[in-house]
């Protein structure tokens, strides 16, 4: 296994642990995290279904590395988008840089991963 194959699978590995620990953050009623909703202005649902959906990608993204590789497209397709909507939510509300630059980097890496994975999408 080369230095490349094992930094990917790391990172990949990695994204999906942050994927599963942000998600269960939102459905184990963190405070923080039921405050942020709130100050959002996104009803309590939402966060627990982003939750889900963060912890669904995670887990697909882990899953990815020891089965198949649609599993790694879907879960950095659910994480990027969910992070795309957080950076957007951060920029709407006003949120300082040091909240927004959060999900913005797990966005990239994220996508990063899947291009240089050169992972093809079904349609």
């Amino acid at each position: 296994m080369s230095l490349e194959s094992i930094a990917l699978a790391g990172s990949q590995g990695l994204l999906g642990l942050v994927g599963v620990a942000v998600g269960g953050a939102k459905v184990t009623h963190q405070e923080d995290q039921v405050e942020d909703f709130q100050r959002f202005g996104y009803p309590q649902w939402f966060r627990i279904l982003t939750g889900l959906i963060e912890i669904g990608a995670g887990l697909a993204l882990l899953a990815g590395l020891v089965w198949l590789s649609e599993f790694t497209v879907a879960g950095g397709i659910l994480l990027s988008s969910v992070m795309v909507g957080a950076v957007a939510t951060h920029v709407r509300t006003g949120d300082p840089l040091s909240k927004t630059v959060v999900p913005a980097v797990l966005f990239a890496f994220t996508a990063g991963l899947l291009i240089i994975r050169d992972v093809t999408i079904p349609l």
